[in-house]
């Protein structure tokens, strides 16, 4: 290679095994289906927001950002993990809100339905089947 064009591009002089190692520290994947990035995406934010909403969505939170960077360094744990959180997270509301107050209910429910929905999306199942460890 050209030093020129070697000095306008340091990355191409890095070690093949130091691109590896940044690889493997993402927090979102851009390759991923947008089902999948979208739901890594919606794990960071509900487990944000998980962690102030009583004890036992605090663990569900909690259980959330391990799952989202395993899902962005393409871990099939991680896949499986934010499954069961997200999972866990909508029989936790319908526990505390029940069936009196629908439109408490629909609220309560969105995020974490919409984030189940895009794990479990047939595309974001054959990705992780495919290509996740």
């Amino acid at each position: 290679m050209p030093e020129r064009w070697r000095s306008r591009h340091p990355e191409a002089s890095c070690d093949p095994a130091d691109r590896l190692a940044a690889v493997e520290r993402r927090w979102i994947n851009r390759m991923h289906p947008q089902t999948l990035a979208s739901a890594t995406l919606l794990l960071y934010i509900e487990g944000v927001f998980n962690l102030v909403r009583g004890q036992t969505l605090f663990l569900v939170g909690i259980a959330m950002f391990p799952a989202a960077w395993a899902i962005a360094n393409d871990k099939r744990w991680g896949w499986r993990l934010g499954v069961a959180a997200a999972a866990v997270a909508v029989l936790v509301r319908l526990a505390w809100y029940g069936l009196a107050n629908p439109l408490s209910l629909a609220f309560a429910l969105l995020f974490p339905v919409v984030l189940l929905t895009l794990l479990v999306h047939p595309q974001s199942r054959e990705h992780q089947r495919i290509w996740f460890d």
